[in-house]
């Protein structure tokens, strides 16, 4: 029995590395991975071959047909990052729905096992169920034949952080437009960088003037060009986001969500200064970035949660900066 569970795992994977593979193969007609075809399809394929050709006593346990389509999704997540197929950050966030999906077509499975089982007496019943189950094995490609990129739909976001700051707006002003050489011991542990989110080196500006170049720059040669706007001095300050997605180098992050790519941008951040009555000063740094998927219900909560974590990064380093230099009078 422990034989054909293996099998049933390993055929699961290696039917689930095939669509991978084909997808690129097959990119100019099936569209981006950011897909239903893909994204939602492929796992409950995936699940269904699973449980499919378990052993039929495992599949009278719930708990079989839930969790052992996880095993393939996992296995697969790991081999497509260790062959460079895919990217870490890519996969974390898309697993939980991944393996949710499989769970969903390792039910279907096991509904179509009982309703043969039942039917096994007539052949012409049975022959149906094994129809059905061949043709589930497709819907991927086919599917993905016909969605290409239609079901990609945009939506924008409007994201901000605030940090209130034992200061005058002209200190932090001073560090707002100063952010260079950031130590290691000033970068914190969070959420992007456990996703591999490449950490902030320096930004220097070229010139302080509305059309002004601000230039960011991160780990593994990963650069945002951003032009001055709108600026007032210790009040507002307003970037435009100019990133070349084919600049980026391809070991900084996973193809499907390059930034300035056809599936996540960013336009635009916004440093907000306000003198507060008792002295203080509370910052503001808003984004405006928009993601382009077919489930934006599911990236959107990633990506709130992502682009909050940087933006509160971002504000906690300018304010730690201008607390050190006030207390050590620079």
């Amino acid at each position: 029995m422990k034989k054909t569970t293996n099998l049933a795992v390993l055929t699961a994977t290696v039917y689930g590395l095939l669509l991978r593979i084909l997808h690129d193969l097959l990119d100019e007609f099936l569209g981006s991975l950011v897909s239903i075809s893909f994204v939602m399809l492929a796992p409950l394929t995936i699940g269904f071959v699973t449980v499919y050709l378990l052993p039929i006593e495992q599949t009278k346990r719930f708990s079989n047909v839930i969790f052992k389509p996880f095993i393939p999704c996992f296995i697969l997540m790991c081999v497509t990052i260790a062959l460079n197929i895919e990217g870490t950050i890519c996969w974390l966030m898309i697993f939980p729905l991944f393996a949710f999906t499989a769970s969903l077509g390792g039910i279907l499975a096991s509904q179509i096992r009982k309703s043969s089982e039942r039917d096994s007496i007539d052949k012409s019943k049975k022959n149906h169920n094994t129809m059905y189950g061949s043709f589930i094995l497709c819907l991927p490609l086919v599917i993905g034949f016909i969605e290409g990129d239609k079901t990609l739909t945009r939506k924008d976001f409007y994201i901000s952080r605030s940090v209130t700051i034992q200061a005058s707006p002209e200190a932090v002003w001073k560090e707002l437009t100063n952010i260079n050489d950031i130590k290691p011991e000033e970068q914190n542990f969070d959420l992007s960088t456990f996703l591999g989110f490449p950490k902030h080196l320096s930004t220097t500006i070229e010139a302080m003037e509305v059309g002004g170049r601000r230039i960011a720059i991160y780990e593994k040669g990963l650069i945002f060009y951003e032009t001055i706007e709108k600026f007032e001095k210790e009040q507002l300050f307003v970037l435009k986001i100019n990133i070349d997605s084919k600049a980026i180098p391809v070991k900084v992050m996973d193809e499907h969500i390059v930034l300035g790519g056809k599936h996540v941008d960013i336009l635009q951040d916004t440093y907000k200064l306000q003198k507060l009555s008792d002295g203080t000063t509370q910052l503001t740094l808003g984004s405006h970035f928009f993601i382009n998927t077919p489930f934006n219900w599911y990236a959107g909560i990633w990506s709130e949660y992502l682009m909050q974590d940087i933006l509160q990064s971002q504000i906690n380093l300018i304010k730690n900066r201008t607390k050190t230099n006030i207390t050590f009078g620079k």
